[in-house]
């Protein structure tokens, strides 16, 4: 089954080959399938990732004839880095089991379709936020091995937070003041 051309899609791929440095993007190959998932008396239909694989730089990867009689949703996507996600990278690799993000969609002229991936925990939670289907997966070891290549090719973004611009900037100080008017009328006493 050919899927019909995404022109969305189309020219985010175009935009990302013209952007990218070779050592911060990989391209995979994402296929979901679809899954039913029993909460107590109920049953769901949703979507997993079946399989992530490498591809070749936006390249679709042929189907066998066993793949192509089952229609499942599969798409060539870019992983890309950027360096201002180095730290939630880093939060990810230390994870006991790093995971790959994917935001998904459902058209009604292609159906659930894999539109996005990353790497970034942070991202994936404001897709979520946004109310967007979001599936994980393990990230496979050859991209844990790439991504600590790219924070050690890069360093490590520590985020600081916000700084005072003076100290006691911000907050009324709350010392009590000993004025000597004060101080020479408790000496004296009654």
């Amino acid at each position: 089954m050919t899927q019909p051309p995404d022109p969305l899609m189309d020219t985010a791929l175009d935009a990302s080959r013209e952007s990218s440095r070779p050592d911060d993007t990989r391209w995979l190959t994402v296929t979901l399938a679809p899954s039913q998932q029993t909460l107590g008396r109920f049953t769901l239909d949703t979507w997993v990732i079946s399989r992530i694989a490498p591809a070749d730089h936006g390249e679709t990867t042929p189907r066998t004839p066993d793949q192509a009689a089952q229609p499942e949703p599969q798409r060539t996507l870019p992983l890309q880095l950027h360096l201002t996600e180095r730290t939630d990278y880093r939060y990810n690799l230390r994870c006991e089991q790093p995971r790959l993000f994917v935001l998904c969609e459902e058209r009604e002229a292609d159906g659930m379709q894999p539109r996005v991936v990353t790497a970034c925990q942070e991202v994936a939670s404001h897709w979520l936020d946004g109310d967007q289907l979001v599936l994980d997966t393990p990230m496979p070891p050859a991209l844990m091995v790439w991504l600590e290549g790219y924070l050690a090719r890069h360093g490590e973004r520590i985020d600081e937070g916000k700084k005072k611009k003076r100290k006691g900037a911000g907050r009324a100080s709350q010392t009590d003041t000993v004025h000597p008017d004060t101080d020479a009328a408790n000496k004296e006493g009654p």
